[in-house]
């Protein structure tokens, strides 16, 4: 448009650009203010991680750019899948803090998002999640169309936008309950890569990870490492008892989420460790199979 100097400007909206839009040989552009992406949601590993070091290294190389130019190329999307408290989420959440610090593997950051799949009152819909990695991603609230269809089909423009720019992206998704409520948050580009947790065995074109409960040395270790974090050096009670807690450590069936547990009731008392039995230990208690 000209103004009554005829001075001839342009202004761009009602879009999402990836790109350096020309229009004309003199042109003014009027941008609205920049977002900044929100590529840095992911919680805080945790300092106290022991016994998953054959995992960390399988999920890494499954990762990494060598693994994905393989003349038979995969999806790069991994699902790990294991019983409730198993440490699934701390798992990824510690693949993902290392290979964000690899060069060149994921530059353009990573989104993070909990799915609560198995919170019946606050389970995401794949139209929240979508929408929530859309604001990350720095697209405003007036480009976010409606409409699951729609939504998918932004979201996976922008990450292969992102992708063939050279700021590759990771995709984190947590506590995913069907592959119904993960699957329409699954990149299509060949280039961004996801990690998944569940509980399930999800059929989404996914390479399937395993997690299985810590052995007995390893639940010790995470005993008397969280208790150290928790009371500092000088709480050598686990090395003090080491039949106690090796009994504690069987007691919690090798799930890190109950061995957290039990290191916060020790952290609170600060008797020695020992065990009571109990005529209830023996009793046998049902466990459900993961499906």
């Amino acid at each position: 448009m000209a103004d009554e100097y005829g001075n001839v400007s342009n202004a761009i909206s009602g879009g999402v650009f990836f790109h350096e839009v020309i229009q004309g040989r003199d042109i003014t552009v009027v941008l609205p203010p920049k977002v900044t992406p929100a590529l840095s949601g992911l919680p805080a590993p945790s300092p106290t991680f022991t016994g998953r070091d054959a995992h960390i290294e399988e999920l890494l190389h499954a990762l990494s750019p060598c693994e994905e130019q393989q003349e038979v190329r995969q999806p790069s999307r991994i699902a790990v899948a294991g019983l409730a408290g198993v440490g699934k989420t701390e798992l990824v959440v510690q693949v993902a803090a290392r290979a964000l610090h690899e060069p060149d593997w994921f530059s353009g950051g990573v989104l993070f998002i909990d799915l609560l799949g198995y919170d019946p009152e606050r389970r995401l819909s794949p139209e929240r999640a979508l929408d929530g990695f859309l604001h990350a991603l720095g697209i405003s609230g007036e480009h976010i169309p409606d409409g699951l269809q729609n939504l998918q089909r932004l979201y996976r423009s922008v990450l292969a936008a992102l992708a063939h720019e050279g700021r590759r992206i990771l995709v984190v998704v947590d506590n995913a309950s069907s592959a119904d409520q993960v699957a329409p948050l699954l990149p299509t580009d060949g280039m961004t890569a996801v990690l998944i947790t569940s509980r399930h065995t999800l059929d989404i074109d996914a390479r399937l990870h395993d997690l299985n409960v810590l052995d007995t040395d390893a639940s010790i270790v995470l005993l008397h490492q969280a208790l150290l974090q928790t009371r500092g050096p000088t709480d050598t009670r686990v090395q003090d008892a080491p039949e106690a807690a090796a009994a504690i450590a069987n007691l919690c069936a090798g799930l890190p989420l109950a061995l957290r547990i039990a290191t916060a009731l020790l952290a609170i008392r600060r008797q020695r460790v020992s065990v009571r039995p109990s005529p209830r230990a023996q009793e046998p208690v049902p466990v459900p199979l993961r499906q």
